[in-house]
């Protein structure tokens, strides 16, 4: 497995990483904020917009993961249809992406894992992870495939969320999901945004 660390990388200057409401992972730094020492993982990391954000907007966080595949795909879920990118794109949003994350002040935190997420999965024991931010998929299939294959990673009495709520390839995954497993506690909507609370394992 792929794993990528930044201890032993200087960092860069300090620069500020916003976000704004509209983009994903924006209302979760709340969430975040109330626990203690969490763990927190995202996939989908891309130019590592959201993580660097996170990295600075939660200071509690005790570990953070990205994980990405950072290879050529055709992403199904933009605005504008069905878009393509090159692996040579793949290879700057990964720069990108630890550029962002030596700059954030808390460089020493993060671990990206340069794989796919069916690989990367297996890196986390059941009941491990505090808020799951999910980001990565790429089309109505993807989103089907991930969300048995990472529920049971998140603690019961952690958060289960993701992003791309907007698009209908998503929205009708997760509730399918919810009916297929039983799941009860509230789904709570924002924007692109949606999350929900764990109250056990499927």
């Amino acid at each position: 497995m792929n794993i990528i660390t930044f201890e032993n990388t200087p960092p860069l200057p300090l620069e500020p990483h916003f976000k704004d409401i509209k983009a994903a992972n924006y209302l979760m730094q709340h969430l975040i904020n109330m626990m203690e020492d969490p763990i927190y993982v995202e996939t989908g990391v891309s130019a590592g917009r959201s993580i660097s954000f996170i990295l600075q907007k939660c200071p509690s966080i005790k570990r953070a993961y990205g994980v990405d595949f950072w290879s050529e795909n055709t992403d199904t879920f933009e605005r504008s249809g069905d878009t393509h990118y090159s692996q040579a794109h793949s290879d700057r949003a990964f720069l990108s992406a630890s550029n962002r994350i030596l700059s954030s002040g808390h460089k020493d935190k993060v671990t990206l894992i340069k794989e796919d997420v069916a690989v990367a999965v297996d890196h986390f024991e059941d009941n491990s992870i505090d808020l799951l931010f999910l980001d990565h998929y790429l089309n109505k299939k993807d989103v089907e495939e991930c969300l048995p294959m990472w529920y049971n990673k998140v603690k019961v009495g952690g958060y289960f969320a993701g992003h791309d709520w907007i698009y209908a390839g998503v929205k009708k995954s997760v509730l399918n999901f919810r009916e297929q497993y039983d799941i009860k506690p509230l789904l709570s909507v924002s924007g692109g945004e949606w999350v929900w609370k764990k109250d056990g394992n499927i």
